[in-house]
Order: C-alpha cells, then sequence, then structure tokens
C-alpha cells in the first residue's frame, strides 16, 4: 500500500471541514481511516468522551479506550477478541487520539505513518471546527441579546401606549362622555394594542361593545359569563375573559379573542396580553361604577329621545336571530323613512320634530308584536326586526299595519302634523346583519321613488345606487 499524498490528505481536511460540525467530522475520519486500513474497528475519542466510533456498536463506552496508550500494540475489545492496534494523538496537548483497530495483521510502519497524518489533520479540522462554532455561538449570544434588548424596547412602548390609552379613556369618563363612546374607546383602546383580535365588552349577556371581527356574539357572551361564574380571569382556547364590575357586583366580561389558538403575533407576550386584559376590564369597571346606576348602561343601547333600541343593539338582535335560523324568511326586518319629516322641522322647529320622532316612537310600538324589535338608526329612520315570522304575508301585513299607523295625523305643538312613512322589506335567510339593512334600505328606496308611504320588498335586480338616485 502506497501512503497518503499531501493532496489526499488536503483533500481529507476539505471533506472534515466541509462536514460543518465536530461530530460529524469525527465520524467521517473514522470511516477514512477503516476504509483505507481495511480496518474493523475506529474511533476518535476525546477524554473521557467517544466523538465518533465503528464496529463496536451505535454507543461504545469510554472505558474500552481510556487505557490505550499511543503507539502499536493489541487490544482485546468486548465482542471483538484481542486485535492489532494503533494508537494516534490529534496533536500536542491534547487528549484527543484516533484510535484503529484490526484482526489479521499488525500495521504497517507506512499504515502507521498514513494515520498519524490522518490524525493531525483531523486535529486542524476540529480546532476550527471549534473556533468557529464558539464564533457561531458568540454571534448568536449577540444576536439574542439584541433582540432580547429590541423585545424590551417593544414591550416598553406597548406599555407606554397602554398607559396613554388608559389615561384618554380615564378623561372620556370623567368629562361625562357618553357610556356608549367610553365602552367603544376601551375595547378600541384594547384591540389597538394587540395584534390580530377581536375585543368585547359584555354587559348582563349582551355585547355592549365590540372591536375587531372574526368572532361571533355567542361565542363572546359565552366567554363573559365563565369569567363572571368564575369571579376571575378565564381561559379557553383563543379567548380569554375577565369579569367587570359596577359597584363591586358582577355585571359582564371583558373578552379577548385571539385569531389563533396559542399566542399572538407580532411579538406580544401572553402576559401582555393578560396585562392588557386585567387593565382595560378595570378601565370597564370604573366606568360603568362612575355611571351609578343600571339605568346608564339601559341608556347606552338606547337611543335617548325615542327611548327605542340603538343601532348596535338592533344589529346585535338581528345577528343573533340570523344565527338561531338560517332558513330563508325565518325572520324579516322593516326599514322605515319618515316622509315630511323635514318640512316639520323647518316649519314648526327642532322641538317640534322631536317631539314628533317619539310620537312616531309610540305607534311603532303600538303597530309591531310584542316579538319584534322597533329601533331607531338615527335621524328620521327606523327599523323593526319581526322574529318570528309564519310567512312573507306576515310581513307585509305587518308593514301595512305599521304604515297605516303612521300615516294617521298627530298634535304636535298645538297643530295637526301629517307624516308617512316608506317602507322596505328584506327576508333573512344566510345574511349577516349589515346585508339584510342594506336590502331593507334599498327596497325602502325603491318604495319611495315608485310610491311614498308604501312597502317594497326587497328584489336582487334592485340597483345598488336607488338612494343616490332618490
Amino acid at each position: 500500500m502506497s501512503g497518503w499524498s499531501a493532496l489526499q490528505l488536503t483533500e481529507f481536511f476539505s471533506a472534515i471541514t466541509r462536514a460543518g460540525t465536530i461530530a460529524s467530522a469525527a465520524r467521517i475520519a473514522v470511516q477514512r481511516a477503516t476504509e483505507s486500513t481495511d480496518a474493523e474497528v475506529a474511533a476518535v475519542v476525546c477524554g473521557d468522551d467517544v466523538l465518533a466510533s465503528l464496529g463496536l456498536g451505535r454507543d461504545p463506552s469510554s472505558v474500552l479506550f481510556t487505557s490505550l496508550a499511543h503507539g502499536a500494540g493489541t487490544a482485546s475489545f468486548s465482542g471483538a477478541g484481542r486485535m492489532h492496534l494503533t494508537v494516534h494523538v490529534l496533536g500536542q496537548d491534547t487528549s484527543e487520539r484516533l484510535i484503529v483497530a484490526r484482526a489479521d495483521e499488525p500495521f504497517a510502519a507506512e499504515e502507521r505513518q498514513m494515520l498519524q497524518g490522518m490524525a493531525r489533520v483531523l486535529g486542524l479540522a476540529l480546532r476550527s471546527l471549534r473556533t468557529l462554532e464558539a464564533e457561531r455561538q458568540l454571534r448568536l449570544e449577540r444576536e439574542r441579546e439584541a433582540l432580547a434588548r429590541l423585545e424590551l424596547v417593544e414591550a416598553l412602548e406597548r406599555r407606554e401606549r397602554l398607559l396613554e390609552t388608559l389615561l384618554r379613556v380615564q378623561r372620556s369618563a370623567h368629562q361625562r362622555t357618553p357610556l356608549a363612546e367610553v365602552f367603544a374607546m376601551i375595547t378600541e383602546g384594547a384591540r389597538s394594542l394587540l395584534d390580530d383580535v377581536t375585543v368585547a365588552l359584555v354587559l348582563h349577556g349582551a355585547v355592549a361593545s365590540v372591536s375587531g371581527g372574526g368572532c361571533d356574539s355567542t361565542a363572546l357572551a359565552e366567554a363573559a359569563g365563565r369569567a363572571m361564574a368564575a369571579g376571575g380571569a378565564v381561559t379557553r382556547g383563543p379567548l380569554i375573559a375577565a369579569p367587570v364590575h359596577i359597584d363591586g357586583a358582577v355585571a359582564g366580561g371583558f373578552v379577548i379573542a385571539s385569531a389563533a389558538a396559542v399566542g399572538l403575533g407580532g411579538g406580544v407576550r401572553e402576559s401582555e396580553r393578560r396585562d392588557v386584559l386585567a387593565a382595560f376590564a378595570e378601565q370597564a369597571s370604573l366606568a360603568l361604577t362612575g355611571a351609578h346606576t343600571l339605568a346608564a348602561v339601559h341608556e347606552a343601547h338606547h337611543d335617548p329621545l325615542t327611548r327605542l333600541p340603538s343601532r348596535t343593539l338592533f344589529l346585535q338582535r338581528v345577528e343573533e336571530v340570523i344565527a338561531a335560523d338560517p332558513t330563508p324568511a325565518a325572520a324579516a326586518l322593516l326599514y322605515l323613512d319618515l316622509d315630511l319629516f323635514k318640512q316639520v322641522n323647518d316649519t314648526l322647529g327642532h322641538a317640534a320634530g322631536d317631539e314628533l320622532l317619539r310620537a312616531v316612537a309610540g305607534r311603532l310600538r303600538a303597530a309591531v308584536r310584542d316579538t319584534d324589535m322597533p329601533a331607531r338608526l338615527g335621524g328620521d329612520e327606523f327599523a323593526v326586526l319581526l322574529d318570528p315570522l309564519a310567512h312573507e304575508q306576515q310581513a307585509r301585513d305587518i308593514a301595512q299595519r305599521v304604515i297605516d299607523s303612521l300615516a294617521r295625523p298627530y298634535d304636535i305643538a298645538g297643530r295637526t302634523v301629517f307624516t308617512r312613512a316608506s317602507v322596505g322589506i328584506a327576508y333573512s335567510g344566510g345574511r349577516s346583519a349589515g346585508r339584510l339593512v342594506e336590502e331593507a334600505d334599498l327596497a325602502m328606496y325603491q318604495a319611495k321613488r315608485s310610491r311614498k308611504g308604501t312597502y317594497q320588498e326587497f328584489q336582487p335586480h334592485m340597483p345598488a345606487d336607488l338612494p343616490q338616485a332618490c
């Protein structure tokens, strides 16, 4: 056998260096050593650690090699018997050794010289790999430190934003801002501090305010109910909730629902999400307690002029009815717009206009069934949720009854005043509350264009620009 050339040793060095790790370099070395000498056993040993081995099982004990001295000789190996041996240190001042053994014949001087060259090259490669690994670890540590500093800065910024948001909410509450607006500030403030979440304030089973999307009101109300029952923060899947109080009594829950079931995006830790939950649940409690009575909660859901449910409460109820029964025409929505109302405001003044709106609300309540929900959507526009609905003719009959009732003369400011309502009808069935309102609104404008003081049912072919055309 001819000895290895410098080129072969260079190729060997390149191969073990390309291995990338000390363990893989040692494995290549024992494989090349056994192949080049037809040996059955080889190992790379560092002190009491076996970096790699061949021929003695998957994980041989280091005890097999601790007594093997540098040089040539024989040794007994468990399961292999006595074998011819050659041991080569990988460098000066090191306990690392390349050990090669075979059964048939001793190693020739030329083979030992070749293995000594391999050992020295392996020692250089391992030192190089250790240097690279140390540099890599140092770089990773620096990157981790930089990332930790960045996370700390971001956490401090979020904490500052949290305090600023809470301060704005407190200021609004002290300035007697309407409770519904304070609720909206609380939920939107919490949502702005987190990523990809829905935030809701639930009071006595009804969603008082919600910011964000992707979570239905039933799930939010259930999470709030669990927090109310537990008397503290609870977690279930992507939802966490905490109770809110009015004068110390549990009145509802504050809920945060993340899009992912585990953790949050954007570097927001679970602990920070809980901090936001606790802080804003407390703000909601302070705002509610500041309102003094449960009547203030009712005010937040009802129009202060007519005492009818507000748009928010109305749309929430529509969503619940649609979710409970998605079959077509299980419920219907009437959208009303008063004709001649502007003339009353212009001729008799806004006080007379407000009196007319209150009178219209009273007649609207009387014209619909106890199970129906009338609401004021804003200005001179009203809506009625008809639920349940046995058939579509029932909706037509109620719509006509409303039109007839509102058309009767009113005694306003000592004057006889007339108004009438144009009504649009839309039927449920898989639509969202917002979509159902839009369809009823389009049908109402069709009624105003065709003949004021009548009703029209929504048809898919109705143009979406009807309001602009009128």
